[in-house]
């Protein structure tokens, strides 16, 4: 197992160096995963493989020489932050506390890495560091979903992509969740190395080069507990009766019951976008999907029986806004989230069949 290409180094140095950035409330898994991926390889895997010898320099860096990790965990004496301004990519695993502030003197030498010509990386809530330096400002990137509300009101100038697995922009890279970090980890190899290398990477690593649906198949609103918007009462009518037919005169009278005003269709879509972000009909969508994801994952049904019982009234308009808002087949979905289920023939159409060949 050997790459095709290696990747670009700098200063006249053999390996690319990775600087891996470690703050107090570093996420410890993270800052394993670059360091397995990039790092020292296994010597019992090493001897089958003949893969001995990283391309890789990864050196861990922070402004103390030492942290010990909310986990427990002891990454071992640090180098300076100034290791930054040299490397060629500056990695970011994610944090436990995206929102706490970061000193200036971080900040600072995370931007002269970035100006110097970096590969800059975040995995999850590492975005929030990378954001606070600027270096995201007029670029694409994502973060873990649930951090989605307070990343778009910190940081406007960032396209957010919560949806995707990881984002590359040219030269900065940022991934979702925690175990994203090891696709957008593949991803970067992959860049680096050459397909292959990177797919028998996956292999060793038992994960798949490139898993599909992204983030959005992972969603669910509901999680967090301050998700529900000043219009409560209209909202919660709205979650009870998800599976009605609803017009846009109907729920303007039931919002005017709700509010103690008058509220034509005009003032309810100008309120209802005011408090949720999001359209009348496109925030039902949402809540459809997210009832039809959980139907999927904890009920035998057929994807025909759900699509009535969430409002779709059809399989195909299910199917249709299914994969607009999660990026993978309802099946596709089940099979992921309930793997123990086989499908029956009943349930498949052609059109099914053909999207999970």
């Amino acid at each position: 197992m050997h790459p095709r290409k290696l990747p670009p180094t700098s200063l006249g140095r053999d390996k690319h160096v990775i600087a891996l950035l470690v703050v107090p409330d570093s996420v410890a898994l993270e800052v394993a995963i670059a360091q397995q991926i990039f790092g020292r390889r296994m010597s019992s895997i090493a001897s089958v493989t003949g893969d001995h010898d990283s391309p890789y320099e990864v050196i861990l860096c922070g402004e103390e020489k030492r942290y010990i990790l909310p986990s427990g965990a002891d990454p071992g004496e640090l180098s300076p932050l100034e290791t930054m301004l040299t490397a060629d990519t500056v990695m970011i695993p994610g944090i436990e506390d995206p929102l706490s502030p970061r000193s200036d003197v971080l900040l600072k030498n995370l931007r002269s890495a970035g100006e110097a010509g970096a590969r800059m990386v975040s995995f999850c809530g590492g975005a929030f560091i990378l954001g606070r330096a600027g270096v995201l400002d007029g670029r694409r990137a994502t973060t873990h979903w649930l951090l989605s509300d307070e990343f778009r009101a910190e940081f406007p100038l960032v396209r957010l992509e919560p949806e995707n697995l990881y984002v590359d922009d040219g030269p900065v890279h940022t991934s979702g969740g925690i175990f994203s970090a090891t696709d957008l980890a593949l991803h970067l190899v992959d860049l680096d190395l050459g397909r292959a290398y990177a797919n028998d990477l996956g292999r060793i690593l038992v994960s798949a080069p490139h898993r599909p649906g992204g983030q959005a198949q992972f969603i669910k609103n509901s999680i967090r507990l301050d998700d529900e918007p000043p219009i409560n009462s209209f909202l919660r009518w709205l979650r009870d009766h998800i599976h009605e037919p609803l017009t846009l005169a109907e729920l303007a009278e039931l919002a005017e019951l709700a509010d103690h005003e008058h509220m034509s269709e005009r003032s309810l879509v100008r309120k209802f976008r005011q408090s949720t972000g999001m359209s009348v009909f496109d925030w039902i969508i949402r809540e459809r999907v997210d009832r039809a994801k959980v139907l999927l994952e904890t009920t035998d049904y057929r994807v025909s029986e759900i699509a009535v019982m969430v409002g779709f009234g059809s399989p195909e308009t299910l199917r249709r806004n299914f994969e607009r808002q999660v990026g993978t087949s309802a099946a596709g979905y089940r099979k992921t989230f309930r793997p123990e289920r086989t499908t029956s023939s009943s349930d498949r159409t052609p059109a099914d069949a053909h999207r999970d060949e």
